[in-house]
């Protein structure tokens, strides 16, 4: 299997950001510009410019009212699930996944919602036909996670437990990414995979076990 590729490379000290125990379970972490990974793809959508692609921008906001109209992000990690290096095999044991991103404004509680439909990179309010609403349709009505919209006075880092919908992706679900939707008119602002400082992009780590042969 090509996965086992990855593993002996750990072993021989290449810096493929895959680590392994001596229980057989391994750790990818994708972050873009990191290890070679450049597969994230965030963007606002906002209602006051619906037809605006805010795609590129250092950073993003959830928010029920942003200037008068619902903004919402969505991200996707692109290219982690397949039988090449620096993958997650399909058919794995998905262990835990942990989605983080870097706050830097507080705001109104934030849930995060699976995505169940397809969006491009240039994506926009309208190409969405109003933005995206958690109903079974659009997004999974069940919560992937939330945030009250709090910032630590030590950390501006922000987990999201996601291991369940990786495991779904990893077991044959299409993956479409997540999208943020703001409880609230107070907005909540992270960073984005184009933000200069690499450490606070967006991050996704996951602990596995490939399948037997």
């Amino acid at each position: 299997m090509k996965w086992m590729v990855a593993v002996v490379a750990v072993v021989t000290g290449v810096a493929l950001g895959l680590t392994a125990d001596t229980g057989g379970k391994l750790t990818l972490s994708f972050q873009e510009g990191v290890n070679g990974y450049t597969g994230t793809i965030d963007l606002e959508i906002w209602a006051v410019s619906p037809n605006t692609c805010l795609n590129g921008n250092p950073n993003a906001s959830s928010d029920a009212d942003n200037d008068g109209g619902e903004s919402q992000v969505l991200v996707r990690f692109e290219n982690i699930i397949g039988d090449k290096p620096r993958q997650i095999p399909p058919r794995s044991a998905v262990h835990s996944a942990i989605f983080t991103v870097s706050a830097f404004d507080e705001g109104n509680t934030v849930h995060l919602h699976r995505m169940l439909v397809p969006w491009k990179a240039t994506a926009t309010w309208n190409s969405l036909v109003g933005g995206v609403t958690a109903d079974g349709l659009e997004a999974s009505p069940q919560k992937d996670g939330f945030t009250f919209g709090k910032i630590s006075a030590s950390s501006s880092f922000i987990d999201f437990d996601v291991t369940d919908t990786v495991q779904a992706w990893v077991n044959g679900k299409p993956n479409y990414g997540w999208v943020f939707i703001n409880t609230g008119g107070n907005g909540w602002d992270f960073y984005t995979s184009e933000f200069e400082d690499v450490k606070q992009r967006p991050k996704l780590v996951v602990e596995f076990t490939p399948p037997k042969k």
